[in-house]
């Protein structure tokens, strides 16, 4: 199997359909950060801790989705949906050095 190693930023400011946009985070997503991070059917199976309060999505933010979008040039994106114009969950690709591959996920609101 090849394997690419991310070099370069790769990310589009957004991406669109008819229904969704798909962009980077900013810090002033936090409160639908910790909408879906804190629901228990959105995080059931991902062995991630439920966030217990909003200040936690601040740090996910800024320790985790920012670095890699620094560092690989990609990484999680906030799915808007477009009629309502919420963010429902992310998708993306997140690189997993432990593994050297990149891992494609997403995690929505149940509603």
């Amino acid at each position: 199997m090849s394997r690419i190693k991310p070099t370069s930023p790769v990310l589009p400011s957004y991406i669109e359909t008819d229904r969704m946009i798909l962009r980077k985070f900013s810090i002033d997503d936090y409160q639908s950060v910790y909408e879906f991070g804190s629901n228990v059917e959105v995080q059931k199976y991902t062995g991630d801790k439920i966030l217990t309060s909003p200040i936690q999505a601040k740090i996910i933010i800024k320790e985790v989705l920012f670095p890699d979008y620094k560092k690989y040039g990609y990484g999680r994106l906030a799915a808007i949906f477009k009629p309502e114009n919420k963010i429902i969950g992310f998708a993306g690709l997140k690189y997993l050095p432990e593994f050297k591959e990149s891992d494609i996920g997403f995690r929505f609101l149940p509603e």
